[in-house]
């Protein structure tokens, strides 16, 4: 426990200080907040991978995001939470009811829940059953969202491929139309889950050629005002 504390708060400093020189703009943002005012609940969806700037640009958000059981969980759970968000521990190896009851129970109390749809352990971009059906139990949108940097480093031996900004470099914040969930019968959770890793793929080859500017806030000042 003590490890993982002093990991999360080293691992908390390198992200802050990363992402503050990092220059990201975001891409159909208005529309997912017009969504999520008119929504009781929202599904953020994203690839494990592409978490990185993430994390710091919705510091204090609130949020609740699910994390594993697993030793490297206990580390990211202690980070997510120095950051401001709300976990619930489990995954689709471990413990995956505990999860999916926490998550049912926040949305329930109207949170907003954000998912790396290929974790906890991949395969990578390959999109999980869970998401879906949660969605399709509480009748929730499911807004992707897809992450490019110009420049960066690659965990190479990661399953997620984790892409890290350099520092000093540009990037974009993709996000989708949203997808809904009709009920959780097989079939619709099938279908579902071809069309959001569809729309994933293509909203990352999307946020790939985008143009990105040396003009827009970085992420820590976007992140300061929320």
């Amino acid at each position: 426990m003590i490890r993982a504390r002093i990991l999360a708060r080293i691992a908390w400093l390198f992200v802050m200080l990363l992402n503050w020189s990092v220059r990201v703009r975001f891409v159909n943002r208005e529309a997912s907040e017009r969504l999520a005012s008119r929504e009781k609940n929202i599904i953020y969806a994203f690839y494990h991978g592409d978490m990185f700037p993430l994390i710091s640009t919705y510091r204090n958000s609130g949020y609740l995001i699910p994390v594993s059981e697993s030793r490297d969980g206990e580390i990211m759970a202690r980070l997510l939470t120095n950051f401001g968000y709300n976990i619930v521990r489990g995954s689709s190896k471990r413990k995956g009811h505990k999860a999916l009851l926490g998550l049912i129970n926040g949305m329930r109390r109207g949170k907003t829940v954000a998912i790396s749809v290929d974790g906890p352990s991949g395969p990578q971009r390959e999109v999980k059953p869970g998401t879906l059906f949660l969605a399709g139990l509480l009748k929730a949108p499911i807004v992707p969202v897809a992450v490019a940097v110009k420049r960066y480093w690659v965990l190479e031996k990661s399953w997620d491929r984790l892409r890290i900004p350099a520092p000093f470099t540009e990037g974009v914040v993709l996000y989708g139309n949203p997808v809904y969930v009709n009920n959780t019968s097989y079939g619709e959770i099938q279908s579902a889950q071809r069309k959001l890793e569809a729309d994933l793929q293509e909203l990352n080859y999307e946020a790939q050629s985008v143009e990105l500017t040396r003009t827009q806030p970085s992420i820590g000042s976007w992140a300061s005002r929320h």
